[in-house]
């Protein structure tokens, strides 16, 4: 009985290993082929649209936004390919040795109360029609693209970044701050003596207003536990004398007296770096010639009126006698 347990279980376990192969197989079979594109190019790549072609699929002049506008005519039914698993069983012609726990558990079945649905008969049309929600590109039609007016200043001014050299002075030698840590002391003021608090306890007496009654329980028989002392061998670390027949001599090395040379120092001579002073170029400025008009004196010829005055003796020249004005 135990071995038939075990067949059966050995053999549900292979059954289900191959129907998940086999699924995994067709699922990846499906996935590649639909991985593939479905739509295909319009005739017309003009315009925009939905991936840069002018109809992106549509029927010129039957539907859409073509040549001849409209809508789409319908939808063609076609078939759809749906992959349904079943169980694939396999005979093993010997037997497979399987584990079990000892003990192992027992089910017992338990009958209990279960609510079983009822199918009734619904009167459904042969072939009844399946409708199948296609996603539909709508292209709006946009104004685009529109023109933009951009003002622009002519001429409009060129900005010149020209670089100005700065001096920084740098002292020479340069200085360098080193950071020597020194040891500080704090002074820590600690009494002499020191002194110590010790915790007294004593009695306080709370004051009660008046006595109340306090409920007291009656003696009740308390297990105590005795020790019973128990003798406990103690070893006690006593010197044992070992027996040895002859004692061995051995030599033993005296410790003499060895020269040794020691070396005595001698000047040797020190390489030491010395900073001196080096020479820098500095930038200087230069002046950079602009193209900008030069104030220069301009002569303006300024008229000047000069009178020349003359008399003669008798009276003549004009009718009243006078000389007429030379300018």
């Amino acid at each position: 009985m135990l071995q038939w347990q075990r067949y059966k279980i050995t053999l549900s376990i292979l059954v289900l290993v191959a129907v998940a192969v086999h699924a995994e197989a067709k699922e990846k079979t499906a996935a590649e082929a639909g991985d593939k594109k479905q739509t295909k190019r319009g005739l017309l790549s003009l315009g925009y649209g939905y991936g840069g072609d002018f109809d992106n699929g549509y029927h010129v002049g039957q539907g859409g936004i073509g040549l001849e506008g409209g809508y789409p005519v319908g939808l063609v039914p076609y078939p759809v390919e749906k992959h349904i698993p079943y169980p694939v069983t396999k005979h093993v012609p010997y037997p497979v040795k399987v584990l079990v726990p000892q003990p192992y558990a027992v089910e017992k079945p338990v009958a209990y109360p279960v609510r079983v649905p009822v199918k009734v008969a619904v009167p459904v049309p042969q072939p009844y029609p399946v409708e199948k929600l296609v996603h539909v590109p709508v292209k709006v039609p946009v104004d685009r693209p529109y023109p933009v007016k951009v003002f622009v200043p002519q001429p409009y001014p060129v900005e010149k970044h020209i670089p100005v050299p700065v001096k920084v002075p740098v002292p020479q030698p340069y200085p360098v701050e080193k950071h020597v840590p020194v040891p500080v002391k704090v002074p820590v003021h600690v009494p002499q003596p020191y002194p110590v608090y010790k915790q007294v306890p004593f009695p306080v007496k709370v004051p009660v207003d008046r006595p109340y009654p306090v409920h007291v329980p009656q003696p009740y028989p308390v297990h105590v536990i005795k020790k019973i002392g128990v003798p406990v061998e103690k070893l006690v670390p006593y010197p044992v004398k070992v027996a040895v027949d002859r004692p061995v001599p051995y030599p033993v090395e005296k410790p003499y007296p060895v020269a040794v040379k020691v070396p005595v120092p001698a000047p040797y001579p020190v390489e030491r770096h010395v900073p001196y002073p080096v020479e820098r170029p500095v930038p200087y400025p230069v002046k950079v010639a602009v193209d900008r008009p030069v104030p220069y004196p301009v002569k303006v010829p300024v008229a000047v009126q000069v009178h020349h005055e003359s008399y003669d003796e008798g009276y003549g020249g004009d009718s009243y006698g006078y000389k007429s004005y030379g300018h």
